[in-house]
């Protein structure tokens, strides 16, 4: 990363690096490397997504002593999904300076690969200053901006549940994403996505909005 480029991104970042290596790698991409070498940020983002679960989870025993682990676990899940992450990866504004592959158009890149920087970023972080810089940089980017993703397959199982009736997905690829039916009893939801996962969350969220 140049000189320049590199004072601007850890100003944003509010973090200075003792180690300018780990910041490199952070922000090189894997198209990147493909033409050029080196290494991709891919193993940091594999240690930034275990500390950002870590420190979450921690935060999270801490605030409800009353809470049983299913319902910490789904909280946790909403909060460190790849939507909210993405946003911070934004706002932060150092999408510009991750280096990528010549004809990669980063205005174009989904919601995981803005994520998947996130934690790049916070596994970079971790390695350099440890766990208290992990969290205070968390302190100062995701806790008290990030509010939890609504879960919407498990509260549109929860209604069939209740009424004895059977929430059913069936999701087939569309050109170049996917569509997904479910049925609610009698009733029929559609939704699309680029991603099969997201595809039954679209219908989820269509079906808990109009039955609820």
């Amino acid at each position: 990363m140049k000189k320049g480029c590199r004072a601007v991104c850890e100003k944003a970042l509010g973090y200075t690096f003792s180690d300018e290596r780990l910041l490199s790698a952070a922000f090189t991409h894997s198209s990147y490397v493909n033409e050029h070498g080196g290494e991709s940020n891919e193993r940091l983002e594999f240690l930034g997504d275990c500390v950002l679960n870590f420190i979450v989870g921690v935060r999270l025993y801490g605030e409800d002593s009353s809470a049983a682990e299913g319902s910490l676990s789904s909280r946790r899940a909403s909060l460190v999904s790849r939507a909210p992450l993405s946003r911070i990866v934004d706002s932060l504004g150092v999408m510009d300076m991750l280096e990528v592959g010549a004809g990669v158009n980063k205005s174009d890149f989904s919601v995981k690969a803005r994520s998947d920087l996130y934690e790049a970023i916070i596994g970079a972080i971790y390695l350099d200053g440890g766990l208290s810089a992990c969290e205070s940089f968390l302190d100062r980017t995701f806790f008290g901006f990030v509010e939890p993703e609504r879960d919407y397959k498990t509260e549109l199982q929860d209604y069939a549940v209740k009424r004895g009736i059977d929430a059913v997905y069936e999701t087939a690829q569309d050109g170049c994403g996917f569509t997904c039916t479910v049925s609610v009893g009698e009733s029929k939801f559609t939704g699309s996505s680029k991603t099969k996962h997201g595809a039954q969350i679209a219908a989820a969220k269509c079906a808990i909005e109009s039955l609820t």
